[in-house]
């Protein structure tokens, strides 16, 4: 129990970050969130998703066909402690704890090095890139897990192969690619490039290889029927894709490696980051530069395995037309903090004042980043997160029966999933494919609608009909002031 007890101490560190205030920071589920949490709760309810599709491999949504697992996931927390911010989430929370434990025994696995392996856990339990999805449900976090233990198996296999660890990596990867879509490109690249490079392995285990190939392709049919008969793969093509241009893609690509990204900024989108940071700290720039470094110099046995994982997981990013991107990308994770961990017990071996001199700045920058995360990020970011839909959808709700019909902004997007997940219908009623445009009383548009017995929800940006003017009854704000939604009636101006 003593050999792990540094362990046990990283593992509640990163429960802690993970679990602490994980229903209201960040402040509002966004759609995509809302989203997968209604499906998981209409399949437990009813065994199909809102459209009725039952036992489904991938979920329409808003047509762009999410991969169901998350779902899955969530159906046992939601069972517990109800629909609602926390349980939708917890399934994220439990996947990036397990990945910090699994990380621990795949570098020890990979490098034979049990401080460079505390080094690696301790660096991805407080990493910016890891807290940030591990604290919502995003499909990539679950996706992440899934690949950091295939990883652990498969490693495993190439240093006792047997049919055990066959068996393991194929389900973990496969598992992998049916959470998120960055795997179905990653997953394929890393194995191909494992299988050459570690080939006499391979050929001399041929029996087992051929198991797991024939495994992973009979898993994966189900996967590829889904795709040919629903068209999600020409819905995600047409809502990510680049251009497919050599000189596009190569750009994409190299940009996952930008400081600024890494360091600074992040991506352009505030829900992936926390403000005024980058995914991952400053401080680990000179030694990833010093892990680079010793790496090449050392060259030990495990480069190749790291190197390949690297190279390959930013390659489903550079694809889609917004690079770089934080999610897409987060496959990536933990080869950066074993890079940097590597560097640091390089450097730091053998120099106690050194060592409680850099403890000192990591700490800062830790508690910076917290502090960023947990005062700033629900106040600065909140528009971002889709801030006010639930206490607007409450608002609505207490005061619907007064009215005939219901006008609701669209200026936000999907507002209708926001009526569903905070318990406008039940789940036995099913999206007929026009959800999106209204329901019952509901009508998600309010453009030169002119009711003056309904009720209107309007963004500040919108504008009344023609002639008429808003008669305010409630406001709901963002936590910083501005108005997010108007609730009210019009009448002639």
């Amino acid at each position: 129990m003593k050999k792990y007890a540094l362990l046990l101490t990283i593992v509640f560190l990163a429960a802690l970050l993970r679990l602490w205030q994980l229903g209201v920071n960040p402040p509002s589920l966004d759609w995509d969130e809302a989203s997968l949490g209604w499906n998981a709760y209409s399949i437990l309810k009813t065994g199909s998703d809102e459209f009725g599709k039952p036992i489904p491999v991938s979920l329409r949504s808003f047509n762009d066909y999410k991969p169901a697992m998350y779902a899955y996931a969530a159906i046992p927390s939601i069972a517990v402690f109800g629909l609602n911010e926390f349980s939708v989430r917890l399934p994220s929370a439990i996947a990036g704890i397990l990945t910090v434990l699994v990380t621990f025994f795949l570098v020890k696995e990979l490098t034979d090095n049990d401080l460079l392996s505390y080094c690696v856990a301790g660096l991805l339990a407080v990493s910016p890139w890891s807290i940030q999805f591990s604290r919502v449900a995003f499909e990539a976090n679950l996706a992440l897990f899934f690949f950091v233990l295939g990883a652990y198996f498969l490693i495993k296999f190439l240093h006792r192969p047997n049919i055990l660890f066959s068996i393991a990596y194929c389900l973990s990867f496969v598992a992998s690619i049916y959470s998120y879509h960055s795997p179905r490109v990653v997953v394929p690249v890393l194995l191909v490039a494992i299988v050459l490079i570690y080939r006499r392995i391979f050929l001399s285990h041929w029996r087992l290889f051929l198991v797991s190939y024939f495994l992973f392709l009979a898993l994966l049919y189900p996967l590829a029927r889904n795709t040919v008969h629903t068209g999600s793969l020409e819905a995600r093509y047409q809502t990510v894709a680049a251009k497919l241009d050599p000189m596009v893609i190569t750009g994409n690509y190299l940009r996952h490696f930008n400081f600024d990204f890494l360091f600074l900024t992040g991506d352009d989108q505030d829900r992936h980051h926390a403000p005024d940071m980058g995914l991952l700290y400053l401080w680990e720039f000179p030694f990833l530069l010093a892990g680079l470094y010793f790496l090449v110099k050392d060259r030990p046995k495990f480069l190749p395995f790291l190197a390949i994982w690297f190279f390959a997981a930013p390659t489903a990013s550079s694809l889609a037309n917004d690079a770089p991107h934080a999610v897409r990308s987060l496959l990536f994770l933990p080869t950066w903090q074993i890079i940097t961990a590597y560097g640091l017990v390089n450097l730091l071996r053998g120099r106690p004042l050194l060592v409680c001199l850099i403890s000192l700045v990591i700490f800062a920058n830790v508690f910076y980043f917290l502090h960023q995360y947990f005062v700033h990020l629900p106040v600065e970011d909140a528009p971002a997160w889709q801030y006010g839909y639930k206490q607007m959808v409450k608002n609505v709700l207490a005061v619907e029966k007064n009215y005939d019909r219901i006008y609701v902004t669209g200026a936000y997007d999907q507002p209708y999933i926001y009526f569903l997940f905070y318990g406008r219908i039940a789940p036995t009623i099913k999206n007929d494919g026009y959800f999106y445009t209204g329901f019952d009383k509901y009508q998600f548009s309010t453009t030169d609608v002119v009711d003056l017995k309904g009720l209107y929800v309007l963004a500040p940006k919108d504008n009344p009909p023609a002639g008429y003017k808003l008669n305010v009854l409630e406001t709901v704000n963002f936590p910083a002031g501005a108005p997010a939604f108007e609730i009210g009636t019009i009448q002639k101006s």
